[in-house]
């Protein structure tokens, strides 16, 4: 390892964010560790290297890494997967290793890199036990829907408790008058302890009906309260318990009990699900009192139980009068409802329903009255406003901010667009049967037009008017071929050539000249003119590439950016095949590039189709790595070949420490799983010489060209330009 002997080489590996070291394979001592790695294990550099790797493992992990150090690879980076370190303190971590064999002072060892994980498995672990909660809570919303017998239905939900919530045991008692005794009417898994008459004041459910509140037992070989049913607990492998009270008006008339094998499991983002699901099953009872239903169903829709057409215009009435200032009637539509009945049968659109419902009823302010009018249209004002536009404000924030939250339909997230229209009191109209009809003149125009939403004033739509005339520009863009290609290149630094070209669209605007993506992508993207504008961005990189083939340039691969819309087509790969195969392209002469908010939008989704384009042989890129909301952790799971650093860290890598230090973590980061790095806006000598030393492999900017027409590209690699 004569690069150790290097002072850059030792200042850049004592500086490296990440824990590091070297070990010798035969005495399995540390003969160098990193800064990073003495702060976060919490020894000394001296006693770090009186110790042996072994030192850090917990015995339980010795004889497994003993078999994987005889079987390891002496050449060749190996990763080595995840194991468990014992740190000073002897609390313990997961870590991930990745590890290269080299020559260190002459001894055969190891330069191992150790990515903390502890955070990030917790984290899944939690993820995935959220998700068993959320579908648990979604298939009880569907039997409430379905179900219409009480005891049925709390059969239904102590099954689906266990087998979708994996919960050990659940049962469902009902409270006599007094609160003195439990009548238990439904079970389902593990059988429960004998429980003698003198101890049922202990029993958790009992304490909750008396308490009207959700008593928890996270750890019953701690609670002093279970203490006289410890023991049979535990006998059956219980270790945590919860009861949850259905509570009908002031009064619990039932309780859930939870019981499972995992300590500490109820904790606060599990308990937030099981309350509403709690909530569900006590308004369901509500709803199932025979008692009450022939009034209820008189003012209530039956699937949402929301108040109905005659209960809302009921209480709009009561809101409309001279001392009440702005009042919103606001109407929304679910979008593509149909097609999701349709896909996934009519018992997911109710369950969607029900869910819309709760969303509005139980997290939007009491103030703001909501009903379901029919079908999938909802009704609800925004009363007490002081001008219209707060409307829009509220309406965007809100409840489209609660709405475009996904739904969940067992263990699947399904996403549902919406429309609204609004009227406006007093200026829309006086009385709630002109506002209504104003409303909906309103959420016809939207649905019409494809704006999110339209107010019925004109007066109000001046900016969406101008919205829908640059959506017409842009239709007009594509049938008169008014958009263009330019290419800047992508120079690999070790050798200077020009490797890469990413294709850049430019719209030549008949009154405006060439305009930037910058100016219209955004609207494209909203408006679903994305979709034509991407495939006709495909078939003109494919097409040049191969007029540049015919008229005997030496062409190089041109890469060509996705956007998150694209991602989520159908029919995207079909558009790609069908470009390359109409012109004749080759795998290696086409690349794609997606940018991080593209890939996490809708992770499943894109590592479908990245994983499909990988397997055509198509290289593919991560653009402007750095701005958005995902590590390279995360994207280990997508098949990238580069990673483009943003060039918000390329501008300031000569000037400012944060910035070299972050370009040079995420290159070195970037090697470590195998991907190519690439510096984006590169403008300066400095910046590139900076980038050198960091060793980055390419590099893309004006520092070498700006984008160029076809014709100017193809003379730039006839003369062979390098850097």
């Amino acid at each position: 390892m004569a690069a150790a002997n290097d002072t850059s080489f030792n200042e850049l590996f004592r500086a490296h964010p990440i824990p590091m070291w070297v070990y010798d394979l035969d005495t399995l001592a540390f003969l160098a560790v990193n800064t990073a790695a003495i702060v976060h294990y919490g020894y000394s550099e001296d006693e770090f290297l009186a110790l042996t790797i072994l030192d850090l493992r917990p015995s339980a992990e010795l004889p497994r890494l003993r078999a994987n150090l005889k079987t390891a690879p002496r050449t060749g980076l190996e990763r080595s997967g995840i194991w468990c370190h014992r740190k000073r303190d002897g609390s313990l971590i997961d870590v991930e290793v990745s590890s290269h064999p080299l020559l260190f002072q002459g001894r055969a060892c190891k330069f191992v890199l150790a990515h903390d994980v502890t955070a990030r498995l917790q984290g899944e672990l939690k993820i995935a036990r959220l998700n068993r909660v959320y579908a648990l809570l979604s298939g009880i919303n569907s039997a409430i829907v379905r179900i219409r017998d009480r005891t049925a239905l709390f059969k239904e939900a102590c099954r689906l408790a266990t087998s979708e919530g994996g919960f050990a045991t659940a049962c469902i008692s009902t409270v006599d008058a007094a609160a003195t005794g439990l009548n238990e009417v439904a079970h389902a898994g593990r059988a429960l302890p004998p429980r003698p008459a003198e101890l049922e004041q202990h029993w958790c459910a009992l304490r909750a009906a008396r308490g009207q509140s959700t008593v928890v037992c996270n750890d019953i070989g701690q609670d002093p309260t279970l203490a006289p049913l410890r023991a049979p607990l535990q006998a059956r492998g219980f270790a945590a318990v919860a009861a949850f009270p259905l509570l009908v008006g002031a009064h619990a008339v039932a309780v859930l009990t939870l019981l499972s094998d995992c300590a500490g499991v109820f904790d606060e983002d599990e308990l937030r699900v099981l309350h509403e699901l709690a909530g569900d099953l006590a308004f369901a009872l509500l709803f199932l009192d025979r008692e009450e239903q022939l009034s209820y169903l008189a003012y209530h829709d039956v699937m949402t139980a929301l108040p109905n057409r005659r209960l809302f215009q009921d209480r709009l009435t009561q809101l409309l009068h001279p001392a009440s200032g702005v009042v919103a009637l606001v109407l929304v539509d679910l979008g593509r409802f149909s097609q999701l009945n349709d896909a996934l049968g009519r018992h997911a659109g109710d369950a969607v329903l029900a869910q819309v419902a709760r969303r509005l009823s139980r997290q939007l302010p009491d103030s703001f009255n909501v009903a379901r009018i029919g079908g999938d249209l909802f009704a609800l004002t925004l009363p007490d406003l002081a001008r219209g536009e707060d409307a829009a404000r509220l309406l965007n924030e809100t409840v489209f901010g609660l709405l475009d939250q996904p739904y969940l339909l067992g263990a699947k997230e399904v996403r549902v667009a919406s429309r609204a229209g609004l009227a406006l009191y007093p200026g829309d109209g006086a009385d709630a049967e002109t506002l209504f009809k104003h409303a909906e003149a309103a959420l016809k125009n939207a649905k019409a037009s494809g704006e999110r939403y339209l107010f019925y004033a004109p007066r109000m739509n001046a900016a969406l008017a101008a919205r829908l005339a640059m959506e017409h520009q842009l239709q007009e863009a594509l049938e008169q071929k008014q958009f263009v290609m330019m290419y800047q290149p992508r120079v690999d630094l070790a050798s200077g050539r020009i490797v890469s070209a990413e294709a850049l669209i430019r719209w030549n605007h008949p009154e405006r000249g060439l305009v930037g993506p910058a100016d219209f992508i955004e609207l494209a993207e909203e408006t679903g003119l994305i979709r034509p504008i991407g495939a006709w961005v495909i078939g003109a990189v494919c097409a040049q590439q191969r007029a540049w083939l015919a008229a005997g340039v030496d062409i190089v691969p041109a890469a060509i950016n996705l956007s998150a819309v694209q991602c989520a087509q159908a029919e995207l790969l079909d558009i790609i095949g069908a470009a390359m195969a109409a012109h004749r392209v080759e795998r290696g002469l086409i690349e794609f590039e997606l940018t991080e908010t593209a890939v996490m939008s809708n992770p499943d989704e894109a590592a479908r189709h990245l994983n499909a384009l990988k397997r055509l042989g198509i290289p593919l890129s991560l653009d402007d790595f750095g701005t958005g909301y995902s590590s390279l952790a995360q994207l280990k799971r997508f098949p990238f070949d580069f990673v483009k650093i943003d060039r918000s860290f390329v501008s300031g890598v000569d000037s400012n420490a944060e910035d070299t230090a972050i370009a040079g973590a995420i290159i070195a980061m970037t090697h470590s799983l195998g991907l190519r790095a690439v510096a984006e806006g590169v403008e300066t000598l400095a910046q590139l010489e900076v980038l050198r030393r960091l060793r980055c492999d390419e590099l893309q900017g004006y520092y070498f060209s700006r984008p160029l027409t076809p014709d100017q590209f193809a003379a730039l690699l006839r003369e062979g330009r390098r850097l």
